[in-house]
Parts: structure tokens; sequence; C-alpha cells
């Protein structure tokens, strides 16, 4: 049987137990779909895990079926409310990846056309410039995760 865990120094643990303001628009046992103090346009919202998780490497793989779950949810959500041209789903974890909550979330954010969103992706190298396309590169990456999937069977 799992303990939900809460962090008492947490903003999301606190609005899961009703003690933060938010505005909600998804509840279910496992997770909550709230909208950002700061949303990027109407219709972004982050879903959460209602038990405290870290990031994506302290997520167990129930967790991660229902969180997915509201996520997709809330994807058709926006869709039907908003009609967006496209669609964001971003989770960070780590400060390095721009995580500034430290209980895991994910982002679904209409997107439109010109919208105030940077690109994500890098831009295709310049003629010299190092890249992360060496064949070499890619068939080490390739191989140790392979090794790193083969060792962690669930």
């Amino acid at each position: 049987m799992r303990v939900d865990r809460h962090d008492t120094d947490c903003v999301f643990c606190g609005i899961a137990a009703g003690t933060e303001p938010a505005r909600v628009v998804a509840d279910t046992a496992e997770s909550l779909t709230f909208l950002p103090v700061r949303p990027v346009h109407p219709g972004h919202v982050l879903v959460v895990p209602r038990r405290h998780v870290a990031d994506i490497w302290d997520l167990d793989e129930g967790t991660a079926a229902a969180v997915g779950t509201a996520v997709l949810r809330a994807a058709h959500a926006v869709r039907a409310a908003h009609r967006p041209e496209g669609l964001n789903v971003i989770q960070s974890s780590g400060a390095v990846a721009t995580q500034s909550v430290f209980h895991l979330h994910v982002h679904v954010v209409p997107r439109y056309q010109g919208d105030r969103m940077p690109y994500l992706w890098p831009t295709k190298a310049e003629e010299g410039e190092e890249t992360e396309e060496d064949p070499a590169l890619l068939d080490d990456s390739a191989r140790r995760l392979r090794s790193a999937l083969a060792s962690r069977r669930h």
C-alpha cells in the first residue's frame, strides 16, 4: 500500500491538500489539473500528482499513468475550449531544465502562430559549428541507453 506523501513547504502539495488557493479544473484521486498563477495563454494548465513527487526520477509507474491520463484529458479540454493551432506538453526536471517548483508538474500549453512562447529546439547548426549529430556519438548513446534500460527491469 502506498502512503501519500506531502511536503508542507510545497505549494503544489498545499493545493492538493486544499490549503493553498488554485483555479482547479479537474480533480481525481491521483492528480489535479489547475491554472498556473502566470499562464502563457488562456487554457494553459498544470497537471500534478496529488502526492509529493519531486521530479520525473521520483515518479512511480502508477502515478505516471494517472498523470498521463490527466494530461491527455487536459489536452482534449484545451482543444475543445480554446481551439489552439498547436499544443506543447512540457515537463521539466531539475533547475537546469527550468523546473522552478520542485513538485512534478506537466504544462499543457495551447499554441498559436506568433505567440510569445520561445522556439524550443535548437536551430540547424552553422557550417563548422559543433553538433551532437556525430554518428559515433549517436551509436554510443544508443548503446548506453539500451544497457541502462536492460538493467532497470520493473
